[in-house]
């Protein structure tokens, strides 16, 4: 690189000479056509009609660590052309250290929530357990309504049983207090009759 940079900073004499193509160029040097082009257009030079020995000489010095020199050509009708150092080259900037505020470039806010993946997290969490919750009391009140469906079946089955007696009972006590009142009324009959034949007791007389 510095032999490059030294190279740019000596004015430079030379003849005219045949134009060597980008491609040839490269392709002879085993370089990137894009890499060498993109440099000759950065050192102001234009490729449109192939490369002059400046710019070989100055694609060499950049790109190969032993530069190849340039070929010696014949000078015609005693003309010679000076070019000297038609590039400056600056110092690019340094970036490092460098703090850039996204916030100049915005307009506008938004509400946000530090960890939403932790919240979703504890939010399934607990709908999980919510939905256990709900599931085992439709579970406990599914069971009760069975038992209580058993249990009122069992009842009912009885209760017409109890119902069935109450009325036979009812029938038969009304048989039996009927037969039991006329048999005691045909008994006081009979001792009525009885006592009727004798004469009652002489009762004494009270002093």
């Amino acid at each position: 690189m510095n032999r490059f940079f030294s190279f740019l900073n000596v004015s430079k004499v030379f003849s005219p000479m045949t134009h060597t193509s980008l491609s040839a160029y490269c392709k002879a040097r085993n370089l990137p056509k894009a890499s060498v082009h993109k440099f000759l257009k950065a050192q102001c030079f234009n490729t449109t009609e192939g490369m002059t020995s400046e710019m070989i000489a100055a694609a060499d010095a950049y790109f190969l660590d032993d530069p190849q020199p340039s070929p010696t050509e014949d000078i015609t009708g005693g003309l010679s052309v000076v070019v000297g150092n038609h590039c400056t080259a600056i110092e690019p900037p340094s970036y490092q250290g460098l703090t850039v505020d996204l916030g100049q470039f915005r307009d506008s806010e938004s509400l946000v929530i530090s960890d939403p993946l932790a919240v979703a997290e504890q939010f399934l969490s607990a709908a999980d357990h919510l939905q256990s919750a709900l599931a085992a009391d439709i579970a406990a009140r599914e069971a009760r309504l069975q038992q209580t469906r058993q249990a009122q079946r069992q009842i009912e089955a009885k209760a017409q049983q109890l119902a069935l007696e109450q009325r036979l009972y009812r029938l038969q006590t009304a048989q039996l207090d009927q037969a039991q009142t006329e048999e005691t009324q045909a008994l006081a009959a009979h001792l009525e009759a009885l006592q009727a034949l004798g004469k009652p007791a002489a009762t004494s007389p009270q002093p």
